[in-house]
């Protein structure tokens, strides 16, 4: 009798589990598309970008600054930039790395290199960490 207990408690110890990767991998796999450009809704309250584009013998590039409205470093900021058509369809993205930290209530540079041409780019903050906090804010 008790074999039997264990059996549907196994069962739905299995399917928690299950549920519980799938979410977690769904989670991991979020991706840029037009409507998704960031992981951290209100970035734009930490942070403003600044930028340009341009070409180059090695294709389009962005380049610009990042600036801190807060007052302790941001790090591991990643920004995401998408080239648009005339309809505002994206037909290409990277995600870029903006080296060193981002020191409070300051700037830091950025490049990103080997985009696509297309009619216009968009580039918002992918994702970032605070040095205070050590996660997000």
């Amino acid at each position: 009798m008790a074999l039997g207990r264990r059996v549907p408690t196994a069962a739905a110890l299995l399917f928690f589990v299950a549920v519980a990767t799938g979410c977690a991998g769904a989670a991991g796999g979020l991706t840029p598309s037009a409507s998704v450009t960031t992981t951290i809704q209100g970035w734009e309250q930490w942070l403003r970008l600044d930028w340009t584009a341009e070409t180059t013998p090695n294709g389009h590039e962005l380049h610009g600054y990042i600036y801190s409205r807060y007052g302790a470093a941001i790090y591991e900021v990643r920004l995401l930039a998408q080239g648009l058509d005339d309809e505002g369809n994206v037909i290409g993205q990277k995600i870029e790395w903006v080296p060193g930290i981002v020191p409070g209530l300051q700037r830091a540079s950025f490049r990103i290199s080997g985009l696509r041409p297309a009619a216009r780019y968009r580039v918002s903050v992918w994702s970032f960490e605070t040095i205070e906090g050590k996660g997000f804010l």
